[in-house]
């Protein structure tokens, strides 16, 4: 949903979600993910991106598998 500038909003900064990533990637249970604000997407790449969690579920690395399970830390 969208919120005008200003107004209080409710998010949550921990738990587990399913996020787009990178569809070049596998991941492993446990495996770092980084946010690639660049891409827009969840990345195992360190770089200069933002780590958010892990990754709780196995994914593969084909062009259709875009989707990853992370769990989201908020002391990151």
């Amino acid at each position: 949903k969208d919120a005008s500038s200003g107004d209080d909003v409710a998010i949550l900064v921990t738990g587990v979600f399913e996020l787009p990533k990178a569809a070049s990637q596998a991941w492993t249970v446990g495996v770092r993910v980084y946010w690639d604000n660049t891409a827009k997407v969840c990345t195992t790449v360190v770089g200069t991106n933002t780590l958010i969690g892990a990754a709780v579920k196995a994914v593969g690395g084909t062009a259709g598998e875009t989707t990853g399970t992370v769990r989201l830390n908020a002391s990151f």
